[in-house]
């Protein structure tokens, strides 16, 4: 039988097959891998050893951290019954511990007569947290949940070292010592945790110990995959583009680019230095699939495969064994009563606290905004909402009245993808425009919508009709929650990112919603905010 001709764009992938040629994805993997195989073996080996060095890291700062943790703690412990500032006795416990003068300054003895004790909260707390995960080679999972796993682990081996040093040592050490060194101690780890998240967030943006990642699949499967990928850039990940396979038309996702087929898999992983696989491929494509898996083995190269399972959500599936026998559970993916009663009671409570508590600061905004430019205070617009229903959405005016007319002169200096219109100096925008959209305080009337139930606090941004027109069936979506005053898509980079990957970010959101992530996003928002991360 003939085989089907398929070209790849050389521009993208540096490889072409014809006709004629052979598929190694499945009858080998031969041709000329000499430089390119040791190229990727060097990859690996520099990959593996940035890996390790990311746990050994993490590992000693957060001993350092319980460390300092143990001194505050010890510091406010004697603030508790002393007089003096907290300043004070930390400027003692220096000078008597980290400086090593022994001297005792006014009877107080320093932290070092609780040495023991100390070595036993960081041994014991290092091994709880390598059981609980906390040191992969890769460093998975959120930094949300990175800080739960701190949490519940702090508190169990806290807890285990109190009822051993009050079952089986002299009572000579206070309880408070011990509350102030739970909550000290976690406190410095979740903020570390944030911190090192950052950093290695620019690292990776920066192409620093970053993972080339290959989709094996273009179906709804395979773009669940990339959209989950998308929404966690702390994990490393770059996808380098994905492998169709044929379950519709041909052709690039967003941003994602099209390698080539299912059948290309050896030439792309080679050509293109790929770092990991993850086989994303629907249920009657098995074969396919499992020929994949051994090619990569024969490769040496890293692979996940993902099963189709319906293509359910995957962050709702729960897994277990029962003798070895693997089963499989699906959560329900929609808001029950009780979610939705929760969320409008904080929308409700959110919104009007901070329209209240910030009204002195709103009624100087919209003055400034009334005094340096003509025009009505708030700026309303006609959004797309649930169920793709319009409402009138509010915002503090920051461009001038013409706005609208000059948009078209500018439509060539467009920076954004997809259906928006973006620009970092934008004329249009008004002085006082600026700071406001930049601190996203433009945003706050908004909060009127959420009290009238048009939004909630967290959700996908609304979009106005014109770009509705414009939309695939995939991306609308977005339309089968509340639009939000914050997302998925505002702290994870807000204006950098394309189109497609917010979308995908808003799917993430709607087909994963919980409580918990209802409120990683309200306090990621702050950060976001502060750093101004993609505003303008």
């Amino acid at each position: 039988m003939q085989k089907e001709t398929m070209k790849i764009d050389t521009s993208r992938t540096g490889i072409t097959r014809t006709q004629n040629a052979p598929q190694p994805g499945l009858s080998g993997t031969t041709g000329a891998t000499g430089p390119i195989t040791q190229t990727i073996s060097k990859r690996r080996s520099h990959r593996r050893q940035w890996r390790i060095f990311e746990c050994v890291a993490m590992l000693v700062l957060d001993a350092w951290l319980i460390h300092v943790s143990f001194q505050l703690a010890y510091t406010l412990r004697q603030a508790f019954d002393e007089p003096g500032s907290i300043l004070s006795h930390l400027l003692i416990n220096v000078r008597t511990n980290l400086l090593n003068n022994d001297t005792a300054i006014d009877g107080l003895k320093g932290p070092d007569h609780f040495l023991g004790l100390e070595i036993g909260i960081i041994l014991g707390l290092l091994v709880i947290f390598i059981f609980r995960g906390l040191y992969r080679l890769r460093l998975t999972g959120t930094w949300f949940r990175q800080a739960q796993i701190i949490l519940g682990s702090t508190t169990l081996g806290l807890a285990f070292l109190i009822t051993y040093y009050f079952t089986f040592q002299p009572p000579a050490t206070s309880r408070l010592l011990f509350v102030f060194t739970w909550l000290v101690t976690i406190l410095m780890l979740i903020l570390g945790r944030f911190l090192v998240s950052e950093g290695m967030s620019m690292l990776y943006r920066m192409g620093l110990g970053e993972t080339r990642l290959l989709v094996v699949g273009s179906g709804r499967l395979g773009k669940m995959v990339m959209q989950h990928i998308t929404a966690s850039p702390n994990l490393g990940y770059s996808i380098v583009g994905f492998l169709h396979d044929m379950s519709e038309e041909p052709g690039d996702f967003g941003r994602f680019k099209m390698l080539g087929t299912i059948d290309d898999i050896a030439m792309v992983i080679r050509s293109m230095q790929i770092d990991e696989v993850i086989i994303a491929l629907p249920s009657n494509l098995h074969q396919q699939a499992v020929r994949s898996v051994k090619l990569c083995e024969r490769l040496g190269t890293s692979f996940k495969l993902i099963p189709d399972l319906y293509e359910l959500s995957l962050s709702r599936i729960d897994m277990e064994a029962i003798e070895g026998i693997p089963l499989i559970g699906i959560r329900q993916a929609s808001l029950n009563t009780t979610q939705r009663i929760i969320t409008r009671l904080i929308d409700i409570l959110g919104s009007a606290s901070v329209l209240l508590l910030g009204s002195p600061l709103w009624l100087g905004i919209a003055l400034l905004i009334k005094l340096t430019s003509p025009g009505p205070v708030i700026f309303q617009q006609t959004r797309i909402g649930l169920n793709e229903k319009p409402f009138k959405m509010y915002k503090f005016r920051s461009m001038y009245q013409d706005a609208e007319q000059r948009k078209a002169a500018l439509q060539a200096r467009n920076e954004a993808q997809g259906h928006f219109f973006k620009m970092k100096d934008d004329p249009r925008i008004t002085p006082i425009g600026k700071f406001i959209r930049k601190t996203s305080l433009d945003e706050i009337p908004q909060l009127l919508n959420v009290l009238k139930g048009d939004m909630s606090l967290v959700g996908a941004r609304p979009p106005v009709p014109a770009e509705v027109a414009q939309y695939e069936e995939w991306q609308k979506g977005r339309f089968a929650m509340k639009g939000g005053l914050t997302g998925l898509w505002q702290v994870r980079g807000r204006s950098n990112l394309s189109f497609d990957e917010g979308v995908l970010m808003d799917l993430y959101y709607i087909e994963n919603f919980s409580l918990r992530l209802y409120f990683q996003i309200l306090l990621s928002t702050i950060p976001a905010v502060l750093l101004r991360r993609g505003a303008y």
